[in-house]
């Protein structure tokens, strides 16, 4: 299977292009958002340390707000472009150009990937002034970060094919995306949670994304590294999969 460099450096160009434009609202606004989570959890939590990892409160939820904002704006952009191409009526151009269909799902993938991980960066340097800015291992942050950009750039994709109208994206927003993160972890230790809770935990996807993160930052997780490893990069494989089979069938673009 061949990419034609041309089309497909321009489908990126676009992706991109279309949050770089407003980089107030896309990059700065999430930055605002998690910049006073950092400051009432720095403050209000100071001297608290948590149970299991002796560190100081702040050094742990760090990567999972880091994590939540990547998640989000990833899922926002690629889902927002879609469903914005199907309401103005110039999603058939998607369908006349000489894309393949593993073409726009990189290309839609990668431009979710770009924003998602500059939020992330961007959120990073601002937690130094807060934390410090410690991470015992890099390259697997940076890994991990990708990965889990393109698997929620891949949700944003679905999201956008199977939506109608705007309100329909916000459903996959509110009553998914959102639950789950704020129950993955990002704010305590699952191992801290009471009876079957802990292990109702486990069913959540996007915890092994968070202590997956974490364990990249501080050297510590609650399940081990490579199981949640493995999840990620299986989500990523299956969802690669099944968008590009979505774009194949022409799933809700097509008449």
């Amino acid at each position: 299977m061949t990419i034609n460099n041309i089309t497909f450096n321009s489908l990126v160009k676009r992706e991109v292009s279309r949050f770089s434009k407003v980089a107030i609202q896309t990059i700065f606004s999430p930055l605002i958002s998690t910049g006073l989570y950092l400051i009432i959890f720095s403050y209000s939590f100071k001297s608290r340390e948590v149970l299991g990892y002796e560190i100081p409160y702040i050094n742990f939820i760090v990567p999972g707000l880091i994590m939540m904002s990547l998640i989000q704006n990833s899922f926002s952009n690629t889902s927002s472009s879609l469903i914005g191409a199907k309401y103005n009526g110039n999603i058939v151009d998607f369908l006349l150009a000489p894309f393949s269909y593993i073409e726009l799902t990189l290309g839609f993938m990668i431009g979710g990937i770009v924003r998602g991980m500059l939020v992330g960066t961007v959120i990073y340097l601002v937690s130094i002034f807060f934390y410090g800015g410690e991470i015992v291992h890099p390259v697997l942050a940076i890994l991990f970060a990708f990965f889990i950009s393109a698997i929620f750039s891949l949700f944003g994709i679905i999201a956008g094919l199977w939506a109608e109208k705007f309100d329909h994206v916000s459903i996959f927003s509110n009553f998914f995306i959102t639950p789950l993160t704020f129950l993955s972890g990002v704010f305590y230790s699952v191992k801290g949670l009471p009876g079957i809770w802990s292990k109702v935990s486990l069913f959540n996807p996007v915890f092994y994304m968070v202590d997956a993160t974490r364990y990249s930052f501080i050297g510590k997780s609650d399940v081990a590294p490579i199981v949640s490893g493995a999840i990620i990069f299986g989500l990523f494989v299956g969802l690669m999969i099944l968008v590009t089979y979505l774009f194949k069938i022409g799933y809700k673009i097509k008449s």
